[in-house]
């Protein structure tokens, strides 16, 4: 009965402190936050420093001011100011081996979103009805995959590659 009594107890305690929990990670998430990350599935040596990455803002100068502003009242503002383009030629002589053509492209764009929480959930919807759910950590950081968010085309524009990408934002 003892044992009882204590699960019980500690179910009632772990349960609250959960709920209190949850409803921190409501709170903190108001504020700039900017994207610290940009990781595909493979890794590329795009800068040519001799070391291949996952992580396309260390490799490339896109992607460098990528900033969602989040609002208490369960609105955001993303604001976007460049995008990668790659191309990738055949290397004669070869069946699997690219040079790549970077083009980062700087273009701002503003896209007005609406917010909510579940305790480590965060859905972001854009006006046009497109859902983006994240999640948050206790590190300040939120983040979320783009299904085939990273494409590199040929120079006859047809893909070489798609590839997942895990986007990351960290509290400023």
């Amino acid at each position: 009965m003892k044992k009882l009594v204590l699960l019980t107890v500690l179910s009632i305690f772990l349960i609250s402190c959960s709920s209190d929990d949850d409803a921190a990670a409501e709170i903190t998430l108001t504020g700039t936050w900017r994207m610290t990350s940009f990781e595909v599935e493979n890794s590329y040596d795009f800068n040519g420093d001799g070391t291949a990455s996952r992580d396309l803002i260390s490799e490339t100068n896109c992607y460098q001011n990528e900033t969602i502003l989040i609002n208490a009242n369960g609105t955001a503002t993303a604001t976007s100011t460049s995008y990668l383009d790659v191309t990738a030629e055949l290397v004669v002589g070869t069946t699997d081996e690219f040079t790549y053509t970077l083009d980062c492209v700087n273009e701002t764009d503003i896209f007005l979103l609406n917010w909510s929480s579940n305790g480590s959930s965060v859905t972001f919807q854009d006006e046009y009805g497109d859902i983006v759910n994240a999640t948050f950590d206790l590190n300040n950081q939120f983040s979320f995959v783009i299904p085939q968010g990273f494409e590199i085309f040929s120079d006859g524009f047809s893909v070489v590659t798609e590839e997942n990408v895990r986007v990351v934002y960290t509290r400023q």
